[in-house]
């Protein structure tokens, strides 16, 4: 297991909830993906100290692994990181890195084949809420590689391996990689409003159509207004391991965060139990159709 140290002590970087086995397999070859929902803010981040919490928090995708609570009453499998996502990203490219942000970039053991430099989105953050700079120094070489070691291959590990048992075991692993987005876009896109459930499978190459047909109406029949590839295809967890042509698929979803929390606070709304019960029944019927799917 990998540890970051937080308050003066190790605390794991990841949990891994292996869901309910018939012997050693796994019932439902269904897993959750919790890549942005982490709460665990690192000793060695070292933000500017003079952003109030509530700002540098705004990126992650906060109560979502709540939202899905129904996961552990149907056994469901799922991997989460601890970790705040302006810490390091997961769902970002392991080369998704903004030269501008270290002392010695120059020597950086990797690539640098950044993507979102004008939002401040990459690999490691660089601005929250679009104008606010996470951090009033530059970063070392050192500081970073080591929350790749200890957060991003971690990560990334331990879907691989509890994708590789499903199919193993069943034949076929479906993947669902659980996020929230704001309400509205971006000034520099618009600001338009989004969707209430946006879902993203790279434009149809991610998953089979019927696993998009699934999750779309289990969300719609709980009476949400549900798009695909409406405002997000789906990021890095989608590019990196929805394989439909081995029967490897996933789907990344994207709740709109006004629908249970108070973006500018973080706190939970009164209607974030509602929501809940939406996320957990959307679920069941999610699992059902991946209980039919298996050899």
């Amino acid at each position: 297991m990998s540890y970051i140290q937080v308050n003066g002590q190790p605390q794991a970087s990841i949990k891994v909830e292996t869901g309910a086995r018939s012997g050693e397999h796994l019932i439902t070859p269904l897993l959750l993906s919790f890549p942005h929902s982490g709460e665990v803010y690192p000793d060695d981040f070292g933000p500017n100290p003079s952003l109030p919490f509530e700002v540098l928090d705004f990126p992650n995708d906060k109560y979502v692994d709540e939202l899905y609570h129904a996961r552990n009453g149907l056994g469901l499998a799922s991997v989460h990181a601890l970790f705040p996502r302006a810490y390091i990203d997961v769902n970002r490219h392991q080369h998704d890195i903004d030269a501008a942000m270290l002392e010695d970039s120059d020597n950086w053991y990797g690539r640098m084949q950044p993507t979102g430099l004008k939002s401040g989105t990459t690999l490691f953050w660089s601005r929250t809420k679009e104008i606010h700079n996470i951090y009033d120094r530059l970063l070392s070489n050192r500081e970073l590689k080591q929350r790749l070691a200890h957060c991003f291959v971690p990560y990334h590990q331990s879907i691989t391996s509890q994708i590789e048992q499903m199919r193993q075991q069943h034949g076929c692993a479906f993947v669902l990689d659980c996020h929230s987005m704001t309400q509205k876009d971006a000034q520099a896109r618009g600001g338009k409003q989004r969707p209430q459930i946006d879902i993203g499978d790279r434009r149809g190459e991610a998953c089979s159509p019927a696993y998009t047909e699934a999750v779309a109406d289990a969300f719609s029949d709980q009476g949400y207004d549900v798009t695909v590839n409406g405002r997000f295809v789906g990021g890095e967890m989608i590019v990196r391991y929805g394989w439909p042509e081995i029967n490897q698929h996933i789907l990344q979803v994207e709740i709109r965060r006004d629908l249970y929390l108070d973006e500018d606070t973080r706190s939970k709304t009164g209607r974030f139990g509602q929501m809940q019960k939406d996320c957990g029944a959307a679920l069941g019927q999610i699992a059902a159709f991946v209980d039919q799917q298996k050899k």
